[in-house]
């Protein structure tokens, strides 16, 4: 009796490491990007797509869903070195960043609140110094609000008043700036009485309004 040969059984397929090969592409991309100043920003989703796709690859090739695993694990190496770079400027131009805004000059502020109904006292006016410039904020309420401004690179804050108070916030600037103040009621009902701001600008009122909702001034130099 004779038996039929027994074919050879075939290895099993192995599938091309598709994944792996795109994080590879990313993460090289990218990495070169990364140490671009300012272009570099482009590196921060390469590298991260290339660190995604480089994982799942090395994963794929583990399962024997794929080949190629060694450029899988290029990919995430080569990403999360791009990835890192891209860290480190970001850190180093936020310092930068912050470095120069602690360096300028700051406005020097007073503020003063009081009681609407009472007259305020009258100041002389004072000239400011050459090549200064002063800019008054000055708020009402008829409800007890918020109070936010800003100027330039000085900003404050949220400040709150009672019902019925002013406020007031003078800054001496050497260059104007763009300045804005808003008074907003803490709890807003149908029929209050309207807020007002004002900004004055080297003794010149530039903006007013007066609104129930919410009064917002600006100044753009």
């Amino acid at each position: 009796m004779s038996y039929a040969p027994v074919p050879p059984m075939s290895a099993p397929v192995q599938y091309k490491n598709g994944l792996g090969t795109a994080g590879f592409v990313l993460g090289l991309v990218g990495l070169i990007f990364a140490f671009i100043p300012i272009i570099g920003v482009i590196a921060w989703p390469l590298t991260i797509l290339g660190l995604i796709f480089g994982i799942v690859g090395t994963l794929c090739a583990n399962r024997g869903q794929a080949s190629n695993k060694g450029l899988a694990i290029t990919a995430v190496v080569l990403s999360a070195i791009g990835l890192v770079i891209c860290v480190i400027w970001t850190a180093a131009f936020g310092k930068v960043v912050s470095d120069t805004a602690a360096g300028l000059p700051t406005a020097p502020a007073s503020a003063a609140v009081a009681d609407a109904g009472s007259e305020p006292a009258a100041a002389a006016p004072s000239a400011a110094a050459p090549g200064k410039h002063t800019i008054v904020l000055d708020v009402t309420t008829a409800a007890k609000s918020n109070v936010q401004w800003n100027s330039g690179f000085t900003a404050n804050s949220q400040d709150v008043l009672e019902k019925g108070k002013t406020w007031s916030q003078t800054l001496t600037i050497d260059d104007l700036a763009f300045t804005s103040v808003s008074v907003t009621p803490v709890d807003f009902k149908l029929g209050s009485k309207d807020n007002t701001c004002k900004i004055t600008v080297d003794g010149k009122t530039v903006v007013e309004q007066s609104n129930s909702v919410g009064a917002f001034c600006t100044y753009r130099p």
